[in-house]
């Protein structure tokens, strides 16, 4: 009975999951209102309560100067530059302590006109716990983003920032950022409706066809 039992659990999908929870963190509308075109200046923190807190940059909505920002999801990123000394270098994620994280995965783009290198770093408290860097990307003019996918264990908080040696000026962006599992995953297609009732009037078939057999 175990045995039939995996197999309708594998069969619906419902096979253990590597992860409790996943969330998929955009900063576009309806939960925040669409963000200037260019940047203002001024901090934002963007609060998702009970998942994290974003800080060190702005919500910007529509930012057409950035060719790569088409491979974002409109309308919002989430940007830092360093305009009038009150945006900061890197910008920085804290993940509430009641949501366990143990993969980090985003969209990060190029905002200046040269190319420019970054690194990600997670940290479990104080302690550096996992890092990626990411040398040269392209230039904005030239769709410049990469993909950061970092995993470790029990992180409480991610930087994302310039590693350049004389890191005065800045101009990057985030967004569709995955937690617990890899942007490609939390962006792709579920499985149709009608594939799952397959599925699932396959596992009833099977365990059916078992008690018909204890029966006689």
């Amino acid at each position: 009975m175990k045995r039939i039992l995996a197999v309708i659990a594998v069969s619906l999908g419902m096979a253990p999951l590597a992860h409790a929870d996943t969330a998929f963190l955009t900063f576009d509308p309806p939960t925040f209102p669409q963000g200037p075109s260019i940047f203002t200046g001024v901090e934002q923190n963007v609060v998702y309560p009970g998942i994290a807190t974003f800080s060190g940059g702005q919500i910007l909505g529509l930012a057409v100067a950035f060719p790569a920002i088409v491979y974002a999801s409109a309308p919002n990123v989430y940007a830092s530059a360093n305009v009038n000394g009150n945006l900061t270098n890197p910008i920085t994620i804290a993940f509430d302590p009641a949501f366990n994280v143990d993969e980090v995965s985003f969209a990060l783009f190029n905002g200046e006109t040269v190319p420019v290198s970054y690194t990600v770093d997670a940290f479990s408290g104080t302690t550096l716990v996992g890092s990626q860097s990411f040398s040269d990307v392209p230039a904005n003019t030239a769709s410049g983003y990469v993909l950061p996918d970092i995993f470790a264990s029990d992180i409480t908080s991610v930087t994302i920032g310039t590693t350049d040696p004389t890191p005065t000026n800045w101009d990057f962006l985030i967004d569709d950022v995955a937690l617990n599992e890899s942007i490609q995953t939390a962006t792709s297609a579920t499985p149709e409706p009608s594939s799952l009732m397959l599925l699932g009037s396959g596992a009833l078939g099977i365990l059916a066809a078992y008690r018909r057999r204890v029966r006689s």
